[in-house]
């Protein structure tokens, strides 16, 4: 029986003491270091949501090679771009990812080392693939191989944990993903933002928290291993399902979990009676970020979720910028916060000249007082600004009389019709405003006609709904005015990456195909 006193990593039925996982990272930190990998050294990791990830993250740091997780959607091609990029010397993946490493490696031109990482039967059956997934290729070192090889893990290396933390990609929704180089961290830095990220995640050591996201995304990787590092009890999510969430919040007395609002909006399409089937008292923390939320949502998920709803806004390149509690949110509706720890914001129009409060322009913001500095590896964009110290990551938005951030959208999605700017989530949040609607996405498409694009929606239902995009069109009349209408699609689901983000160009680009 497990000693109720010890931390936990939990994957369905599968639980490992936190001390076994901290031995056989160390142990694979001491196999790394014997394969030749070096401090600052980039390992690729192409894992679903398992206790290996967490594993496989932290024994990679414990040697102070870098570890760069890769988004398990992605194609050959896509591998490719970033095992190049990046200049991985070495690649960790499931079994399931083998014949893609392989296939990208070959297109990349790169001979990384693979490991391989056997998959449990349980997750495969979790996530509904081919029972053959369970049985290792054996064409490359696996991973429990050289874990039982080096029964002696390597302990503490100084100044490991700040080569780790080199280097991250964005998400890619805009283009190929761009690695974020980061500056060196000094020993203050990294104490800053472990003690920030834990205090304002509301992690304890001994407390609970819920992995709901993949980790492969820098967020709930961040949170998790820092979730780690402390002793919370981690409980891992193999897959996303709304009402497993609830089940697994009421089970393990969940108090910290990160989501998307997408997320957030399939938990609010479940029934009622199934909804009130589970306690959710012990949230704490139910934070989201990663894509606006609409109104709609957000206020919604405060009457369930409470003051444990809580909100940031930031990037891959500056971390965290804005925090909202609920509390300010129902103050400020529709804000992601205003600046925290000695981040900034500031909102200036297409010359570079500073906007007043409630004026539309490009955000541009600075990453709190112990953030590193950072460079784009092997891209030329810099995404400077004209204030010293500033970026800008392409976000347009307002800032309230009191410093609140207002997002409006995306620079690049601002849809231009008879000269006149349409923002985007401005008629997003409208349709999610109205009954039945469970998503929505909004984007301009180039017309012959001399109004130079026009509007369109996709939306998708909420189970059991029936959507006519007449009605739709029809009930948007009293809420926007009629330029901005859009042309309605009724769609089974938007193509989002895991973070909650759409793919708006493959939309447009759709749409401009049949044109």
């Amino acid at each position: 029986m497990q000693d109720a006193s010890v931390p936990t990593i939990t994957c369905g039925t599968r639980v490992r003491s936190q001390p076994d996982a901290h031995a056989r990272a160390g142990s694979l930190a001491a196999a790394l270091i014997s394969a030749g990998i070096e401090r600052g050294d980039r390992v690729a990791v192409l894992l679903r949501n398992d206790i290996e990830f967490l594993e496989v993250a932290l024994g990679i740091a414990t040697c102070g090679a870098n570890p760069v997780p890769i988004n398990t959607r992605w194609k050959a091609a896509e591998v490719a771009h970033v095992l190049a990029d990046a200049d991985a010397r070495l690649v960790i993946a499931h079994t399931e990812f083998i014949p893609i490493v392989e296939s990208a490696a070959a297109q990349a031109n790169v001979a990384p080392l693979i490991v391989e990482v056997t998959m449990p039967g349980e997750l495969v059956s979790a996530l509904g693939l081919d029972s053959a997934c369970t049985h290792p290729t054996e064409r490359h070192p696996n991973l429990e191989q050289w874990i039982a090889e080096h029964p002696e893990p390597l302990g503490y290396v100084e100044g490991a944990i700040s080569d780790s933390m080199g280097l991250i990609y964005t998400s890619g929704t805009t283009g190929k993903p761009k690695g974020v180089a980061r500056e060196r961290m000094t020993p203050t830095q990294l104490l800053a933002i472990a003690g920030g990220t834990a205090q304002r995640m509301g992690l304890t050591p001994g407390g609970h928290m819920l992995v709901a996201g993949p980790l492969y995304h820098t967020s709930p990787n961040a949170v998790a291993v820092l979730a780690l590092r402390m002793g919370t009890n981690i409980t891992l999510m193999p897959r996303w399902d709304a009402e497993d969430f609830l089940r697994l919040v009421d089970r393990d007395r969940i108090q910290h979990a990160k989501v998307v609002p997408t997320m957030l909006s399939r938990l609010l399409s479940l029934p009622a009676e199934i909804r009130s089937r589970y306690d959710v008292s012990s949230l704490t923390h139910l934070i989201h970020s990663a894509a606006p939320c609409p109104p709609a949502v957000k206020r919604a998920a405060i009457d369930w979720f409470g003051s444990a709803l809580h909100e940031f806004y930031g990037c891959s390149e500056a971390g965290a910028i804005t925090w909202i509690t609920a509390e300010e949110w129902l103050e400020n509706p529709g804000s992601v916060g205003r600046p925290v720890d000695g981040s900034a914001v500031r909102i200036l129009d297409a010359d570079g000249a500073e906007l007043p409060a409630g004026a539309i322009g490009d955000v541009h913001l600075r990453g709190a007082d112990y953030w590193p500095a950072f460079h784009y590896l092997n891209h030329p964009a810099t995404r400077s600004s004209p204030l010293p110290g500033m970026i800008t990551v392409g976000d347009t938005g307002y800032l309230g009389s009191d410093g609140y951030l207002y997002l409006t959208g995306r620079s690049a999605e601002i849809i231009i019709a008879g000269g006149v700017n349409i923002y985007p989530a401005e008629i997003e949040n409208a349709l999610m405003s109205l009954p039945g609607i469970e998503d929505a996405a909004v984007f301009g498409v180039p017309t012959s006609a001399d109004l130079g694009e026009s509007v369109h929606a996709h939306i998708v239902p909420r189970p059991g709904t029936t959507l006519h995009p007449n009605d739709v069109r029809s009930a948007l009349t009293d809420l926007l005015a009629n330029y901005k209408l859009p042309e309605i699609h009724i769609v089974d689901q938007l193509p989002r990456d895991d973070s909650g983000k759409v793919y708006k160009h493959r939309l447009r680009a759709a749409h401009t195909a049949r044109a």
